[in-house]
C-alpha cells in the first residue's frame, strides 16, 4: 500500500484540488465511472447529484436509488457529505426535511455495499472524505494506495482511498 501526503488549498469541489485531480488522472476515471453524489465537478460517466439545481447530471436521487439500477461499470467514486452538518445543509439548501432518524453518515453502508456490488472483479473504487474507510474489505475491498491533502490551518486533511476490488 502506498501513503502519499501532499499539501493544497481547499475547494469545495473536491475534484478540483491539483493532486486529488492528478490521481483521478491516473486511474482514467471517467468513461465507465459512476459517481452517486456528483456535485457540479465529477468527471464519472455516471452521475447522480440529490440537487435538482445541478445541471451536470440527469439524475436527482438518493444516492442508493440512483445504484438499484444494474450499471454497467469500470470504477466507482465515493465523495459523499463528510459529516452530518454538511448533510442537513445539502438537504436544506434543495428544500427537503434532514431525516436525522435516517441520517446516512454512518458511512453510507448500503451505498458503500452497493457500488462494491457493482465494481466487477480488478475494478477501482476512489471515495473521499475525513476518514479511509472506503467502501471495505467485509465488500471485497482492498486498500493499494491513500492520499492525504493537508489543506493546513484549522481545516481538515481530505484523505483519499483507492481500493482494488479482490472478491
Amino acid at each position: 500500500m502506498q501513503i502519499n501526503r501532499v499539501w493544497a488549498m481547499p475547494s469545495k469541489w473536491t475534484f478540483e484540488i491539483k493532486p486529488i485531480k492528478d490521481l483521478l488522472d491516473r486511474y482514467n476515471v471517467g468513461k465507465g465511472w459512476i459517481d452517486p453524489f456528483c456535485g457540479e465537478k465529477s468527471p464519472a460517466e455516471f452521475k447522480n447529484d440529490l440537487n435538482p439545481n445541478n445541471t451536470n447530471t440527469e439524475y436527482h436521487l438518493e444516492a442508493y436509488d440512483f445504484l438499484i439500477k444494474d450499471w454497467k461499470i469500470n470504477g466507482a467514486l465515493f465523495d459523499p457529505p463528510y459529516s452530518i452538518s454538511q448533510v442537513k445543509i445539502s438537504y436544506n439548501n434543495i428544500g427537503l426535511k434532514f431525516k436525522g432518524k435516517e441520517n446516512p453518515t454512518g458511512g453510507f453502508p448500503k451505498v458503500r455495499s452497493r457500488l462494491a456490488q457493482l465494481l466487477p472483479f480488478g475494478g477501482f473504487s476512489i471515495s473521499f472524505g475525513w476518514n479511509t474507510c472506503g467502501l471495505g474489505k467485509k465488500n471485497g475491498m482492498e486498500i493499494i494506495e491513500i492520499l492525504i491533502v493537508c489543506h493546513g490551518g484549522n481545516r481538515n486533511d481530505t484523505l483519499v482511498t483507492v481500493e482494488q476490488k479482490i472478491i
